[in-house]
């Protein structure tokens, strides 16, 4: 079995070139489409998360800063946005216990709807590590409905 041989500068150049393609692909995921992602936002969630994601305080909780969206699983945020959900939650030390009838309109894109959800991430919660697509939107809508919250 023959060994592979590396120079040093060519194992130096690999690293950099693999660290450029990290920089670029963060740089393209925060370039995503933010006015599109605001306005499909503000017309799906808006009325009752609030234009700026803060809620209104034991009635909506807030999208903006929430320890429920940080800590989240985004299959299951997309569940919740795709199908409603019901019952008790805590965010940020608030209990909301009531009803989310979903807000998307059934004629939104797969495309449209993992937008919402990077914005949030992004733009409402500074979390740029986790990519919301149309494939985990396909998910969602397979797994269907949630339980209610206990």
């Amino acid at each position: 079995m023959r060994k592979i041989r590396i120079k040093k500068s060519t194992f130096i150049i690999m690293i950099l070139i693999v660290f450029a393609f990290g920089v670029i692909w963060k740089a393209s995921l925060l370039a995503f489409d933010v006015a599109r992602a605001e306005n499909l936002y503000i017309n799906q969630c808006a009325n009752c998360h609030r234009k700026d994601g803060s809620g209104v305080k034991r009635v909506y909780p807030p999208l903006k800063n929430a320890d429920y969206v940080r800590d989240g699983n985004k299959i299951e945020l997309l569940r919740g946005m795709l199908f409603g959900r019901s019952g008790r939650i805590v965010v940020n030390g608030y209990t909301y216990n009531g009803v989310m009838t979903t807000e998307i309109d059934n004629s939104l894109s797969d495309e449209d709807i993992a937008l919402i959800l990077n914005y949030v991430f992004i733009k409402l919660n500074n979390i740029t590590d986790r990519i919301v697509t149309e494939k985990d939107v396909k998910e969602a809508r397979k797994q269907g409905k949630l339980p209610p919250h206990k």
